[in-house]
């Protein structure tokens, strides 16, 4: 049986599947054999004619390298970068008409209109999404929790400069390098969601114990994202809790945390609602002072088709939280609306291909990466419609508008490569994979 097992492995080119269907060719063979002895047959017997009716190991070998050979989900790449050109030619077509321009100092004497910056950040963010596709996504599960501890401890650090009493008393060296991690780490911090979803798959087989630890990883993150430049940020924290408490659901109904399900999902939920109502205490009226006297007045002069009233030269941040209001107002509030239908429509398309694969880690991970995107769009859409404002939010509409210094790009796309090398790898793997640090296995796929 060992040597039929080794000659059909051989045949399949992807290696990391070897263990997972060796082992279901031997229980299959163990099944049959043992089907066959109540037959009658004996033992040598038996198992030879279940090797006889697996077949020829070799032909067999060729057909599962068929199956479990990496893919790639061509129909969601050509979707994505459609969206890529338009959203290249609409930021092109902004920096020609508004007539203040969208323009970065990227070095003394040096400006760059922000249409050529989002035409090269849309390149970059393709390459970052192929490199992640090239990238097997249960690495980052193997070193979740490294990676998790040093991105907090980063965050941690940084956050060092927003609570300085007195920043002007610092070396200005210093103080410049707080300011740049604070930065560089606040973009990061969406890795938060696929990280965790391997923190998790490690905790598989652990009771309330396990349940206590992940809940701890979900309230730390909450804590450290609720400060944005020494105010609550609201956005940022509200969409990486919803996004970990939902991973942390379906964990406990995939029963990777024994523990009883339905008072354990009711409780982790419950951790949401004092987040929420302290942050509507803080909530000051200027908020709803702000959004009344600008993009309420502008929403409601905007025509369903055409352009509207108001000149988009009126708007503020419109390249990144509120360029919903400025498509309202020069192209119709129902471009706008198609627009958002069509980013939802790709992310929607991506959590169809997540839910493809039969690997449960890739299930969660991928499931966290598109909550995250589609909540994005909801935050964005209510600040573009004049719904709701958070003047410490840095929104951004995915693939459609840049965020800071076009970190929200890049992430959409990331976010979109994780998805790719999941879906790369729904037949290669079996419903559980080895993520312990011991486990041999490559870092980039096939």
């Amino acid at each position: 049986m060992e040597e039929y097992i080794k000659i059909l492995l051989e045949q399949i080119r992807f290696e990391k599947a070897h263990k997972a269907i060796g082992d279901e060719i031997r229980a299959h063979i163990e099944d049959q054999a043992e089907a066959n002895i109540s037959e009658g047959m004996d033992k040598a017997t038996a198992e030879k004619k279940a090797l006889e009716d697996m077949g020829d190991p070799v032909e067999t070998g060729i057909a599962l390298d068929k199956v479990h050979r990496p893919q790639l989900a061509w129909e969601f790449v050509v979707a994505t970068l459609a969206v890529t050109v338009f959203s290249i030619i609409l930021h092109i077509f902004m920096t020609k008409q508004l007539n203040w321009g969208l323009a970065f100092q990227i070095s003394k004497g040096h400006i760059v209109q922000e249409g050529t910056m989002f035409v090269f950040y849309s390149l970059v963010g393709v390459a970052v999404m192929l490199l992640l596709y090239l990238m097997d996504f249960t690495t980052i599960a193997k070193y979740s929790k490294i990676a998790g501890i040093i991105l907090l401890i980063s965050y941690f650090a940084s956050l060092y400069w927003v609570w300085m009493p007195n920043p002007d008393s610092v070396d200005y060296e210093i103080a410049r390098l707080f300011n740049d991690l604070n930065s560089r780490v606040d973009s990061l911090m969406f890795l938060m969601i696929p990280i965790y979803a391997g923190i998790l798959y490690k905790y598989r087989g652990q009771k309330y114990g396990g349940l206590v630890k992940a809940v701890m990883w979900i309230l730390i993150c909450t804590f450290l994202l609720s400060f944005y430049d020494g105010k609550y940020g609201f956005e940022t924290m509200a969409i990486t809790m919803v996004c970990m408490l939902a991973q942390l659901t379906i964990a406990i109904k995939k029963e990777w945390i024994k523990v009883r399900k339905a008072p354990a999902i009711i409780f982790i939920w419950s951790l949401l609602v004092l987040p929420i109502i302290s942050v509507i205490k803080t909530f000051s009226l200027y908020d709803f002072w702000y959004e009344e006297i600008t993009i309420r007045p502008i929403i409601r002069s905007a025509k369903l088709f055409g352009r509207g009233q108001v000149s988009g030269d009126s708007i503020d941040c419109v390249e990144d939280i509120n360029i919903l209001t400025y498509i309202s107002t020069t192209m119709g509030i129902g471009i706008a609306i198609a627009v958002i239908a069509a980013i939802l429509g790709l992310i929607i398309y991506g959590l169809i291909v997540t839910a493809k694969t039969k690997n449960q880690l890739g299930l969660v991970m991928g499931i966290g990466c598109m909550m995250w995107l589609i909540e994005k769009v909801i935050f964005n859409m209510t600040f573009g419609f004049g719904l709701f404002f958070d003047y410490s939010s840095a929104s951004f509409l995915p693939f459609i508008s840049g965020g800071l210094r076009f970190d929200g790009l890049l992430a959409s796309y990331a976010m979109f490569g994780i998805i790719l090398s999941i879906y790369k790898y729904k037949n290669a793997y079996a419903e559980h994979v080895d993520i312990s640090l011991r486990a041999r296995s490559k870092d980039m796929g096939v």
